[in-house]
């Protein structure tokens, strides 16, 4: 008998819990559903430049939810492109103080950004620290942590952070891309051409290919100077010297007697060149050269070095480097691409395939 009155008891406990909690439940639900949505419409005012419009959209969505993340992150960041510094600051800080599961690298990327961008670098960098050692897998931390020590001239801390980005990000082009470029003002001549080429390769925007084939080419056109008839070897200054540049020093006379020794039909490579398919013609013969010395040499110790080597042994550099080349001279790429095709194909089938995969 106390059995049935217990089971009828918790039957009847039930029956009237359940509503409830189903209740709150759906009330919940209603409304992270509508705090989304406000979101949502805020963002994609965000996107249209109309930052005042995002703005009332959000705070909408934060009386809502006061302590919501992903709204005052994003509040953050719309105060951020208003060049609103002081209520972007607020708004970032107030969001690592909250649950930010899945929007931590960008919530202490804009943190950090903020302060870099009020003239703080300091408290940047200790929020990229603080935020790398949390977050080691991070690309996007590293990366702004490198702008950050390049705004302060310290090339050599910008360096050591960028690797920490690569090291993270085969896709990421802003990363390769300041990499070549830091490379190139410290005079680390194999990391600078492996990575100009290859942020070339891997970056869709046209600025950053545009200069860096301008960069390619004209830095290895100033490595040898004519002067009077005569052929000099010229050795860029840096801005800043590290244990590495001397060594560097063997892989740019490498490159210094190829333009002085080779030839394209009568033409030195030293010669200055008059058409834009005699561009074109010169970096394909000193990039192949180059990716030849990057491959193998000892100077560089970087992951990126697996990557010359694949591309030798699968017989790919010359597409590779057409590929590069063709904003260069279009007219000189077609002629090649007629004959071809599968040959670039299958680079990027490899390249996708293999090379992202490892």
């Amino acid at each position: 008998m106390k059995k049935s009155i217990a089971l009828i008891l918790a039957l009847v406990a039930t029956l009237f819990a359940a509503p409830n909690a189903t209740s709150k439940a759906s009330s919940k639900a209603s409304k992270a559903e509508a705090v989304k949505k406000l979101v949502d419409q805020g963002v994609q005012f965000h996107e249209q430049g109309q930052y005042d419009e995002a703005l009332a959209k959000y705070k909408e969505a934060e009386k809502k939810d006061p302590k919501n993340a992903l709204v005052k992150y994003e509040m953050a960041f719309t105060y951020h492109a208003k060049r609103d510094l002081d209520k972007s600051l607020s708004y970032a800080k107030a969001a690592t103080k909250l649950k930010a599961e899945g929007i931590e690298e960008n919530l202490y990327s804009l943190l950090g950004t903020v302060y870099d961008d009020k003239g703080m670098p300091d408290s940047a960098l200790a929020v990229y620290r603080e935020a790398f050692a949390k977050l080691p897998n991070s690309f996007n931390i590293p990366y702004n942590a490198s702008i950050t020590y390049m705004r302060m001239n310290n090339a050599d801390s910008a360096y050591a952070w960028i690797k920490r980005s690569i090291n993270n990000s085969r896709v990421h082009e802003g990363s390769h891309y300041y990499m070549g470029f830091l490379a190139s003002q410290m005079g680390k001549w194999p990391q600078f051409y492996a990575y100009t080429m290859y942020s070339t390769f891997i970056s869709k925007k046209a600025e950053i290919i545009r200069d860096n084939l301008s960069r390619l080419y004209g830095r290895t056109k100033s490595f040898v100077l004519v002067k009077d008839k005569k052929v000099e070897m010229n050795t860029p200054k840096i801005k800043q010297a590290d244990s590495d540049s001397t060594v560097n020093n063997e892989f740019l006379l490498a490159i210094q007697t190829i333009l002085i020794t080779d030839t394209l039909g009568k033409r030195k490579l030293y010669d200055q060149d008059s058409t834009s398919a005699q561009q074109m013609e010169f970096l394909i013969h000193i990039l192949e050269k180059a990716i030849k010395l990057v491959a193998f040499t000892d100077e560089i110790n970087d992951p990126i070095q697996r990557f010359y080597q694949g591309l030798i042994r699968e017989s790919l550099v010359e597409a590779f480097i057409y590929s590069l080349c063709e904003p260069i001279d279009r007219p000189t790429f077609a002629q090649w691409l007629i004959k071809n095709r599968t040959e670039q194909a299958r680079l990027y089938q490899w390249f996708n395939k293999e090379w992202l995969m490892l």
